[in-house]
């Protein structure tokens, strides 16, 4: 069972692929659904030597208002002098992950919301993240996105300890593994052997814990170029985090790869006066100003 997810992982992976679709979670600095949704158009690429994604965010109402010590995490930090509170959005998104480098580049822009509800001013700001490349901080964001296709399993898990075959077709596959490095823990995937392996639903239950942090669910099938997907999946984590992905087409990458080029040249490009450069490749972050 495990060397059939890794496979059908792998074929994706060595076929290299580029994979369109939509999310769409309430996740905001704060945790408050009141500052409505984010959608985000994505396409990633991976190929035997890179990946790379590309993320655009949309909103569905501009900020508002909260009041310092609101249920949710309204904190003193988040107002200026003024009392206006600060709201920060990402806007677009490039990552980029390779052999000799593991970098990110984000449009964010800072919004300040007065009492009143209304947005006072507005700056925009470019940051740029140097990864380590032992922990590729691209892997890690994707997976929220891919885990909900039922693919990307595999090396979170450990030796098999059971699989049962149910009525409905579907096998039920109990595991030993981890989700991130600080959580160790039992893998329950329900998996459908009928569909190219895709799971169906995965819980994650850390050790000596009953109720999981983790639940992740697909449905429906997109197929193209020898590649198969969910078409629909969800991910939930125990701390309130959630969200819904669709993938809206895949193909397999023949020719130049047009995402990654377009990725790489936005990672090229001089940053303006003012980007925020954070480097996190040694032990401290450490982070500069571009002048």
């Amino acid at each position: 069972m495990l060397n059939s997810l890794r496979e059908k992982n792998q074929i994706a992976n060595t076929l290299g692929y580029k994979i369109s679709f939509t999310v769409a979670t309430q996740d905001n600095q704060f945790g408050d659904p009141n500052q409505g949704m984010v959608f985000r158009n994505c396409e990633a690429t991976r190929t035997d030597q890179a990946f790379a994604m590309k993320i655009t965010d949309y909103y569905e109402h501009p900020p508002v208002f909260a009041p310092p010590g609101s249920p949710r995490n309204y904190r003193a930090f988040d107002y200026d002098p003024d009392g206006n509170l600060i709201v920060w959005r990402s806007l677009e998104k490039y990552i980029l992950s390779e052999p000799a480098r593991n970098d990110s580049i984000e449009k964010v822009r800072v919004f300040f919301v007065d009492p009143n509800g209304q947005i006072v001013r507005t700056a925009d700001n470019i940051l740029f993240h140097r990864w380590r490349i032992d922990k590729p901080y691209s892997t890690n964001q994707f997976k929220y996105y891919q885990l909900p296709t039922g693919r990307g399993f595999s090396r979170h898990l450990g030796n098999v300890a059971s699989v049962k075959s149910l009525t409905s077709g579907l096998m039920k596959v109990t595991s030993k593994g981890s989700c991130g490095p600080s959580w160790q823990g039992t893998w329950e995937l329900t998996v459908d052997p009928n569909a190219d392996y895709l799971v169906r639903e995965a819980i994650f239950t850390t050790e000596g814990q009953h109720k999981p942090i983790k639940t992740i669910t697909s449905s429906g099938v997109v197929e193209k170029d020898g590649i198969r997907l969910a078409k629909y999946g969800t991910y939930r984590s125990s701390s309130g985090f959630e969200l819904s992905v669709e993938v809206t087409d895949i193909s397999k990458v023949v020719g130049e790869n047009e995402l990654y080029e377009e990725v790489l040249s936005h990672l090229n490009s001089p940053l303006p006066p003012g980007s925020q450069v954070m480097d996190r490749r040694g032990d401290k972050p450490v982070v500069t100003t571009v002048e």
